[in-house]
């Protein structure tokens, strides 16, 4: 995963660097992998940049809010996680798959879907992430109508979201808590609010 200008940006202005990412700073960013990665890496760009406690600051904050939802999530079993396929596309399907949303399904306490030929297509949970939610939502409809969706469990519990990925789901970054929190309250309701409902996502009723 390359480092995007609006990760970038997003990391230069929390921080409040007075000079840009150095270069191999940015090339490092390619094996962050998790968010044990990510938060050696800031602090790594904090010592860079002169910015060591300011760096340090924004790690423990995104980990006090991350640990916060892993605690109130730590009594759900395997068994009970349920498995979300992640759309940004619907004609035709494009499913994502990356190293971050497999992070951040893990600590939402979800499985990420990856299908099995073998098996009947039947995600739990479906998350459509785009930046141009209103075009989506008209074309869902039509979309989850088609045979192969009809006896998936998403479709049977009514568990089908769009997110707005306009600021949020575009990878590793200071972001990370907030796209936690968005998919922590999507599947865990029952648990957790953080105010996302019809801000960062909403609910497509089936």
């Amino acid at each position: 995963m390359s480092l995007t200008l609006p990760l970038l940006s997003d990391i230069v202005s929390k921080l409040d660097l007075s000079q840009p990412v150095s270069a191999h700073l940015a090339d490092a960013y390619d094996s962050v992998a998790s968010k044990e990665d990510l938060f050696q890496w800031v602090q790594q760009v904090g010592i860079d940049g002169g910015k060591i406690d300011v760096a340090a600051d924004l790690v423990a904050d995104l980990e006090e809010r991350i640990n916060l939802v892993q605690h109130k999530l730590k009594f759900i079993g395997e068994d009970q996680k349920p498995s979300v396929l992640v759309l940004s596309e619907l004609d035709p399907m494009v499913v994502e798959s990356n190293d971050y949303l497999e992070e951040i399904l893990k600590i939402a306490g979800s499985k990420f879907y990856a299908g099995n030929e073998e098996e009947a297509f039947n995600p739990d949970v479906l998350l459509i992430i785009s930046d141009q939610m209103e075009g989506l939502f008209g074309k869902l409809g039509t979309f989850l109508s088609m045979e192969e969706w009809q006896h998936a469990n998403a479709i049977k519990k009514n568990r089908v979201y769009l997110i707005n990925g306009k600021n949020n789901f575009s990878g590793f970054s200071s972001r990370i808590a907030d796209d936690v929190e968005i998919l922590a309250e999507i599947i865990y309701p029952q648990y957790l609010t953080f105010g996302g409902n019809g801000e960062s996502w909403i609910q497509f009723e089936v």
